[in-house]
């Protein structure tokens, strides 16, 4: 989250430092924004980043908060369910159970060879029993074919 000791930094500072000019706000609508900031900090201390951004400049677009860049959506700062740490955890998982899968697959595959391979030797086998030496006719002829040869 940077900052000091992992804290992100008050959005009264991150606005201040974004903005000064010789270790001051120029700009009129700029200090008063900053005044405005300082002011709902003060009534409400315990508020978020988010919150502070939003009281004062109303709701944020899903592609980027201000102050935050176009890195930073609200529900990045609000932690909702799809922040990106919940979903780079999803991520991981679903890498790790393709894995998984893959190696199940692919026993699975040598698995049916092995047992191809042997269903074709035990086929040779019955065709070996089946040959003229044993005196046996092959099943695949009907018993008419059989009667006309």
């Amino acid at each position: 989250m940077g900052g000091k000791h992992s804290n992100p930094p008050y959005m009264e500072t991150i606005f201040f430092e974004t903005r000064k000019k010789d270790k001051k706000l120029c700009e009129p609508e700029t200090y008063e924004k900053y005044i405005e900031i300082q002011e709902v900090l003060q009534s409400e201390p315990s508020l978020t980043n988010i919150e502070v951004v939003e009281r004062c400049f109303g709701p944020q677009r899903k592609s980027h908060v201000f102050g935050f860049g176009s890195g930073i959506t609200s529900r990045d700062l609000k932690g909702g369910s799809s922040a990106k740490a919940d979903l780079l955890e999803d991520l991981i998982a679903s890498k790790k159970e393709k894995v998984v899968l893959l190696e199940e697959l692919n026993a699975s595959q040598k698995e049916n060879e092995s047992m191809k391979r042997r269903m074709e030797n035990i086929e040779k086998k019955c065709e070996w029993f089946e040959s003229p030496m044993f005196g046996h006719q092959s099943p695949s002829l009907s018993s008419s074919e059989q009667n006309t040869s």
